[in-house]
């Protein structure tokens, strides 16, 4: 999976390009609040599903298991008994009924679907500066890969991977440094069938200089390859995310030209050097283009990103490429504001799932917008949630083996900084629970990153503020049935 975009502060990271742009955010850890509910959001294009939900509950770095309790009611009527929320049976008005008030189990005190929480993860580097995991996978055996940063001083950081059991605990830890004190971190990763770990991300070879960067890692977090291409005129450039199919892998970014403007950036590299096979550019002619998120199609790939007019004003891009490096289209939705930040293939049939941001008429702000794609990129569905009226962004996408699809995010509450954003969502697009967390503590930027689907949990990577230690990494697993 990929992530390339989260809102910016000062004292965040920097932009993957020197275009002012795109900047990424970071996670972090923190005394969980949660809100899980099916749909509080009142504008959507979707509808609730009718299922019941698991029993258990959130812990930090490992599962807890919570028994309901159950009160059940009697009648002496000779009608149906009415429903009652709390007593432990689902009555045909309710969509579950767990016996208890716990709202991350499964089912809330309104007897309302939620997302059922596993466990939660998180993470603060020694040094307590500005830690991030903007992008997670899951292997086939359940191993979860966040890859990411950790901060070292206020103004350097080293690439930082984590691998986790299917539990939560966590399995092994690496950081790898570099010789020149300035920032360095992951922003997208994707997991081979022999376990080798590929992460994107970028370097910085001299103070403001960013280069792209493609590692290679065995299962252990072991070194392997490096790729790295310093920009010829030292301008900048970035990747944005990164795709491993059909014995390939691809990734894309984007780099700074000499006229103050950027092209998006497609690379195919040979997955057990590193090297470059082909690299196909575009700016859609606009000033600015970058790629967040790449999918495989039938006759090549497909880049899901971003252009930006001298304006800054952004709008969706879709760039299709041929096997042999050719770039075959590139739309822009006239769509002012918007932008897609990760995509993923559905199924075996084409379509794609993309997720990103929309801009609704007549508002200045911008929601967390989800949308599927036939194999002709022609719309099928579109969710747009638009928490309490104010900003939201959707930042990572997971498909699962049903078409269902788990999307993370943030959303700006009333009087509130970011919160992370989760949704789980049927293939036709109806949405079928929402999740949110905030560290009361402090309350600044909780962030969702980046989604990926484990063999029968789900997982959201994502950041929390936390008091006295900055960003921490924050991962959370729920139950996907």
């Amino acid at each position: 999976m990929s992530n390339a975009y989260l809102t910016g502060r000062a004292t965040r990271l920097t932009a993957l390009s020197l275009g002012p742009w795109l900047l990424i955010a970071c996670p972090s850890d923190g005394t969980a609040t949660t809100d899980s509910s099916t749909d509080p959001d009142p504008t959507s294009t979707t509808t609730t599903s009718d299922t019941s939900g698991p029993d258990v509950t959130t812990t930090t770095g490992t599962p807890t298991t919570t028994d309901p309790t159950t009160d059940a009611t009697t009648s002496t009527s000779t009608g149906p008994v009415p429903a009652v929320c709390g007593d432990g049976i689902v009555a045909d008005s309710e969509v579950c009924d767990d016996g208890n008030d716990e709202p991350d189990d499964g089912c809330d005190k309104n007897c309302e679907k939620t997302a059922a929480v596993l466990w939660t993860y998180t993470h603060n580097g020694a040094a307590g500066e500005f830690d991030a995991g903007t992008a997670v996978a899951v292997d086939p055996t359940g191993k979860i890969i966040i890859a990411g940063r950790e901060g070292i001083t206020p103004a350097d950081s080293d690439m930082l991977l984590i691998a986790l059991n299917p539990d939560g605990t966590e399995l092994w830890k690496k950081t790898y440094p570099d010789d020149n004190g300035l920032p360095n971190y992951f922003t997208a990763v994707a997991l081979g069938d022999d376990g080798t770990i590929y992460a994107g991300g970028v370097e910085q070879v001299m103070k403001d200089v960013p280069a792209p960067v493609v590692r290679s890692f065995d299962p252990d977090g072991n070194e392997g390859w490096t790729f790295i291409e310093p920009s010829a005129d030292m301008l900048g450039a970035s990747i944005g995310g990164i795709l491993l199919a059909d014995g390939e892998l691809y990734s894309t970014g984007a780099e700074d030209l000499t006229d103050k403007t950027a092209q998006l950036v497609v690379r195919r590299h040979d997955p057990a050097t590193g090297e470059v096979a082909w690299k196909a550019t575009t700016q859609a002619d606009f000033a600015y283009a970058n790629g967040n998120a790449i999918v495989k199609t039938g006759d090549g790939v497909l880049v899901a990103g971003i252009v930006q007019d001298e304006d800054y004003l952004s709008r969706p891009l879709l760039v299709v490429v041929d096997d042999a490096g050719t770039i075959v289209s590139a739309d822009v939705e006239d769509h002012p504001g918007g932008a897609w930040y990760d995509a993923e293939a559905i199924g075996a049939g084409g379509d794609i799932a993309l997720i990103g941001r929309r801009r609704p008429e007549g508002v200045t702000g911008y929601d967390f917008g989800l949308r599927r794609v036939g194999p002709d990129l022609a719309e099928q569905w579109t969710d747009i949630y638009d928490y309490e009226f104010l900003y939201g962004t959707g930042n990572g996408v997971a498909v699962g083996p049903d078409e269902r699809i788990f999307a993370s995010g943030f959303h700006v509450a009333p009087a509130k900084f970011d919160d992370v954003f989760g949704a789980l969502y049927a293939g036709d697009g109806a949405r079928q629970w929402t999740h949110t967390y905030n560290n009361d503590d402090i309350d600044l930027y909780d962030e969702g990153a980046d989604a990926a689907w484990g063999p029968d949990f789900l997982v959201l990577s994502g950041q929390s503020v936390v008091l006295g230690e900055d960003g921490n990494i924050w991962v959370r697993a729920f139950k996907a049935d």
